[in-house]
């Protein structure tokens, strides 16, 4: 990793480790103190907010990052500052967007972004391989099938036809089943590899594989996400509320499916959650790859198959750039 600290925080929360090591490149490529929101680094590393304002926090703690609270406008999502508008509004002065000049009103919209502190920027600047930038570019024009995601976009191309997605994590489960056609691969598998809950997983059989160790892992996390779900109730934080449910339906699922542990009906109810979330998301990228490439998507709309396990499993061999 290109930050010390990334790594140490990767240790210390292997959990996190994929989502750390993509945000630690991402910094490294932008390195300046431009204005760095959560929501955006979720989208290009494939994540929920909560996880980077996590990583983000703790970077803040090892002063790579600093807080800045905004105001965003309504109109072109423009952000300024939140002490001089919170200055305007205490003298009775009007405050305009420095963008789009529109009028804010008292009831504005609040958010906190990051920074690289100015220690930070100090530092010699990260030597990011851009050579591999420009290969993997060169390597998108010469393959015929590509699902490939670029930042916040995904590069498609099928049938001679190339088009450009925003991110969604539909596409991401997609990606993953076209890495390895005619595979079974559990929905909760895909939803773990998504949210980062276990970087090593990111396909496999329909079996479960779990050895003593990961069971007893994921055991101690089972526990320590019930405390944190408490947690996060007393406190009524929404987005927190549905980041922890989403890791304990992972665990839930991979334990009941394990050893029987919540019982059936209860191993029916974890395992149907999440074949109905992964399944829904999938759909809603189908659709969406449609409206843009309508071969693409009747192409994965006929040869992948949803459920409890998910195949891809076209009529030809197909070897995918991903």
């Amino acid at each position: 990793m290109y930050f010390h600290e990334s790594e140490a925080i990767a240790r210390n929360h292997s959990t996190l480790q994929r989502v750390v090591e993509e945000i630690d490149g991402h910094l490294a490529t932008i390195f300046n103190p431009a204005p760095l929101r959560p929501g955006d680094f979720a989208s290009v590393v494939g994540c929920s907010t909560n996880q980077v304002v996590s990583i983000f926090d703790l970077l803040v703690q090892d002063e790579v990052l600093q807080t800045d609270g905004m105001v965003e406008c309504d109109r072109c999502h423009n952000l300024m500052s939140a002490s001089a508008y919170d200055e305007a509004i205490a003298d009775e002065d009007s405050f305009e967007c420095t963008s789009c000049h529109r009028p804010f009103s008292r009831r504005v919209r609040r958010t906190t972004v990051y920074r690289m502190t100015t220690e930070t920027l100090q530092r010699p600047r990260p030597a990011v391989a851009t050579a591999e930038i420009e290969d993997a570019l060169i390597e998108l024009v010469r393959s015929p099938l590509v699902f490939r995601r670029i930042n916040q976009i995904w590069v498609l191309r099928f049938a001679g036809k190339a088009a450009l997605m925003h991110d969604a994590r539909g596409l991401y489960y997609i990606a993953r089943l076209l890495a390895e056609p005619d595979r079974d691969v559990w929905a909760s598998h895909l939803l773990a590899a998504a949210v980062g809950i276990d970087p090593r997983i990111t396909a496999g059989s329909a079996e479960p594989l779990l050895d003593s160790t990961t069971m007893a892992a994921y055991h101690k996390q089972y526990a320590e996400l019930q405390e944190d779900l408490e947690e996060a109730r007393a406190m009524n934080d929404l987005g927190r509320i549905e980041s922890i449910q989403v890791k304990l339906d992972f665990f839930a699922t991979e334990i009941s499916r394990a050893t029987g542990l919540f019982g059936k009906k209860r191993q029916r109810s974890t395992i149907e959650n999440v074949r109905k979330s992964v399944s829904m998301a999938v759909t809603r990228a189908i659709d969406s790859i449609r409206a843009e490439h309508e071969a693409l998507g009747k192409h994965l709309d006929g040869f992948i198959n949803s459920g409890t396990v998910f195949k891809y499993a076209p009529d030809r061999e197909c070897e995918w750039l991903t």
